[in-house]
């Protein structure tokens, strides 16, 4: 696992220090809040994964009048200072692979912008770990890159770390674990000319189903 390794040693803390402007800013992204009082969700406890500071999940909060929000992130920089600004949180330092530390479960799971960086032999193991995680009838919200086709490219800030892009629809659905029910998608332009980079994101639901209805019986 070289991506985690390299991110538990100093790279989310560089992130965040590269983002911090974001960070500290007041603007709103209303998109996600948007997204759940659309489809008319009341969830009572939410997990964010990779959840910086906690700024946006106490956005969630304040928005959704949530009981219980927790956010994990392993940059120590950004916990702290999450939990000295946002005191109605639940801040922790774990990766994504720890989830099951956390011995709650939740109506609702947002991964926010972690997943390209996840090392691939883990990806089975992460939405093993978020399916388990999510109460029956959870939702699951992903925000991540989502090109044409699946590729790698190296981080321009650590040439040792890899990002790996591609589109969970697909994957997620035919695990017959869960449904998707929304979607939008951003095209943008490639930001390398010289070679396919792609830099399209999207904003995606699931529904965590029931499998054994999911499959229907061959009489």
């Amino acid at each position: 696992m070289k991506n985690l390794k390299i991110i538990k040693s100093k790279e989310a803390n560089n992130y965040y220090k590269r983002n911090l402007n974001n960070y500290n800013s007041q603007i709103k992204d209303n998109r996600i809040i948007d997204l759940i009082k659309f489809n008319k969700l009341k969830p009572k406890n939410v997990l964010e994964i990779g959840c910086a500071d906690g700024k946006n999940l106490n956005q969630y909060q304040q928005s959704l009048n949530s009981k219980t929000c927790y956010g994990i992130d392993l940059a120590s920089i950004a916990i702290k200072n999450g939990k000295k600004k946002y005191k109605k949180l639940k801040l922790l330092k774990l990766s994504s692979l720890e989830i099951n530390k956390i011995k709650t479960k939740f109506d609702l799971i947002i991964c926010g912008f972690f997943l390209y960086i996840l090392d691939r032999e883990e990806i089975f193991n992460q939405f093993n770990l978020i399916y388990k995680q999510l109460n029956n009838n959870g939702y699951l919200i992903i925000k991540d890159f989502d090109p044409l086709f699946k590729h790698t490219n190296y981080s321009i800030h650590n040439k040792r770390l890899k990002s790996f892009k591609m589109s969970y629809d697909n994957f997620l659905e035919e695990s017959g674990l869960f449904k998707l029910v929304y979607k939008i998608r951003k095209i943008k332009d490639f930001s390398d000319k010289r070679k396919f980079k792609s830099s399209d994101v999207s904003l995606t639901m699931f529904k965590k189903i029931d499998f054994k209805k999911s499959y229907p019986e061959n009489q």
